[in-house]
């Protein structure tokens, strides 16, 4: 009798256990009223394993596995099965904790999105999860994967940091769209170079480009064959020339019409002429002129304020003599272009006989010859 009920406890149990792994509705764990089919109100564990060899293929027990091995590693998933034992939504997340490459692959002819595998990069890792699939299927999906974060075009990654400092890889357009784009620091920029060349250890902007010509190019419509790069007083760089090779055709007049300033009967600058000259850019003019004045001794120069003489004469005889020498060249600089009064000057009360009545007539002009 008594081992009759003890077999009939046993098929009570099993009958209870096979409807409650049947059963319809919803499973709660510490919850009154599941809302799902299983409804956890605490934590969840599942299987953590750490792999230092590879290769390593998971099993059914695995549920989380990071890499600690000192190489390269291949992780093999398992075989899909099609009917009875098919593992379909099985879950695993596989983590690289090390510097090397880990390859995850599908078993035989298997994929995961398509592909023949997934590469988890260091410190990154990969969930995947089955589909059900079997066969050259999508066996396996991407869940998420820090190796979706690669870097190349000038970026690096390194653990779970972007950062500057790789290989550019394709044509790279940086569009500032009216907004500044600022390098300062004690940093220097260098192109063609890794290492600060002897000299520029000031230097911000250093460009190395070896034994080829044409390290730099600067085109601002002011470019032209045998111009110089030339700055103001602010430091702005225009292309400039910097000699005039063909002088005869390229002199220019003074502007004005002259007139006697020496009628006074003092000595002193500053006397009227009524001439001026229009310099059109900073740089070095080579001046001409010539005049005939009859007088006795006596200083006479023509001169631009502030720059220099165009001409002048000494005393050279005490009775009256046409001044010598008639013709005479001048070479002055300009600090800025701009129109440029000539005044006149003698050193006493003589007024000349003749003013400009001999030969040459009157005539000055200039050309530039040097920034």
């Amino acid at each position: 009798m008594h081992k009759n009920f003890t077999t009939l406890l046993k098929v009570v149990g099993l009958l209870t256990a096979s409807i409650a792994f049947a059963q319809s509705g919803n499973i709660g764990v510490n919850t009154l009223n599941p809302g799902s089919t299983m409804d956890i109100n605490g934590s969840l564990a599942a299987n953590y394993t750490a792999v230092n060899t590879t290769p390593y293929t998971l099993t059914a027990t695995d549920f989380h596995v990071s890499y600690n091995g000192s190489s390269n590693a291949v992780f093999t998933l398992p075989s899909a099965i099609n009917g009875i034992g098919n593992f379909k939504g099985r879950i695993y997340t596989i983590k690289n904790n090390t510097n090397f490459t880990l390859t995850v692959n599908p078993a035989g002819s298997e994929t995961i999105n398509g592909n023949a595998g997934v590469s988890v990069s260091q410190n990154q890792s990969v969930q995947l999860i089955s589909t059900g699939l079997t066969g050259a299927g999508s066996t396996w999906e991407i869940v998420s994967a820090g190796t979706s974060l690669t870097a190349n075009n000038g970026l690096n990654v390194l653990g779970n940091e972007m950062k500057l400092g790789g290989t550019l890889s394709q044509v790279t357009d940086i569009a500032t769209a009216g907004n500044n784009l600022s390098i300062n620091g004690t940093g220097k920029v260098l192109i063609g170079t890794n290492n600060v060349p002897a000299g520029a250890g000031d230097a911000k902007f250093i460009i190395d480009n070896g034994t080829t010509n044409g390290a730099l190019q600067i085109k601002d419509g002011s470019q032209q064959l045998g111009y110089v790069l030339t700055s103001d007083a602010n430091g702005l760089a225009t292309w400039s020339s910097t000699v005039t090779t063909a002088f005869a055709n390229n002199w220019t007049a003074y502007s004005g019409t002259l007139v006697n300033p020496f009628t006074g009967l003092t000595g002193g600058g500053g006397l009227v002429t009524g001439i001026s000259v229009t310099i059109p850019a900073k740089g070095w003019y080579f001046f001409r002129s010539g005049i005939a004045i009859n007088s006795d001794c006596n200083d006479y120069f023509f001169y631009i304020n502030g720059v220099g003489d165009v001409w002048r004469s000494y005393c050279g005889s005490n009775t009256a003599a046409f001044m010598f020498p008639r013709d005479q060249n001048r070479v002055l600089y300009f600090a800025a272009p701009g129109n440029y009064t000539i005044l006149a000057g003698k050193t006493n009360g003589v007024v000349p006989v003749s003013f400009n009545g001999g030969n040459p007539v009157f005539y000055l002009d200039f050309v530039k010859f040097q920034n």
